[in-house]
């Protein structure tokens, strides 16, 4: 860690690099990051509220408080993919930690989520009439434990796609099958019972519940919930790291 806040200006750098290269140029800017959470909960909603007719009071709002948290993770995981061998030249001309260019992409994804969160979440509460809950207070330490959470899996992900590249692609299919096996387009109490044991026992599925728990029913997420809150995030962190700084020394060989 000692050697991590000693490149936190690379880290901000290379964060502040990727924002302002996704907006170059554009005429709305920042705006965008806004664009793309705004179209998936139009055409969600659509689907689900008019086409399936979901029964559920206010179910847009329920939809945004665990879309948002996913694309983060998603946009997240996907761009660790891709964050060793992306930065090849890098990597093989300058020390560093290497650490720091996973960091970099979740740091990116969570301004993005913080953006959103900041700017969707009020006009939601105020389009449906709903005040803030007081369990939104725990927002912060949520935030937290999925930003470990997030920061372990981009390490898992960049290691392993630096040496099997098919992982880029494997990644991609996987969230598209996590996404719906994640209780965010329809409450959990609406899987069946066999199906809900193993949604709850999914750290992604405990995350999406927590976020609606806190922004939208108001309420403390039950314990099984709480149980793997606390002890998913800093095992996989762990672990991650374990593995990411196991094999850091052979990317440059590996890419």
């Amino acid at each position: 860690m000692r050697e991590l806040l000693r490149y936190r200006a690379l880290v901000r750098n290379l964060v502040l690099k990727d924002l302002k290269l996704k907006y170059r140029d554009s005429l709305l800017g920042f705006l965008w990051s806004l664009m793309n959470p705004l179209l998936m909960l139009s055409v969600y909603t659509l689907a689900f509220e008019y086409v399936l007719r979901v029964q559920m009071e206010d179910y847009p709002y329920f939809l945004l408080v665990a879309l948002l948290p996913w694309q983060f993770f998603a946009s997240s995981a996907q761009a660790a993919t891709l964050s060793i061998s992306g930065n090849a030249p890098l990597i093989q001309k300058v020390s560093f930690p290497r650490e720091v260019l996973p960091i970099s992409t979740v740091l990116f994804g969570l301004a993005q989520l913080l953006l959103a969160l900041g700017v969707l979440l009020p006009a939601a509460l105020l389009a449906f009439d709903r005040p803030l809950p007081w369990t939104a207070a725990l927002l912060p330490l949520l935030l937290l434990l999925h930003l470990a959470f997030t920061l372990g899996a981009a390490f898992l992900l960049s290691t392993l796609a630096t040496f099997f590249r098919d992982v880029v692609h494997l990644t991609e299919v996987a969230l598209v099958l996590l996404f719906w096996l994640t209780p965010i387009l329809y409450p959990i109490s609406m899987a069946p019972p066999w199906l809900r044991l193993a949604l709850e026992a999914s750290p992604l599925a405990a995350f999406a519940l927590a976020y609606q728990d806190l922004l939208f029913w108001g309420r403390l997420p039950e314990p099984a919930v709480l149980a793997m809150l606390a002890a998913a995030p800093p095992a996989i962190f762990v672990a991650g790291l374990a593995v990411f700084r196991r094999f850091s020394g052979s990317f440059p060989e590996a890419i």
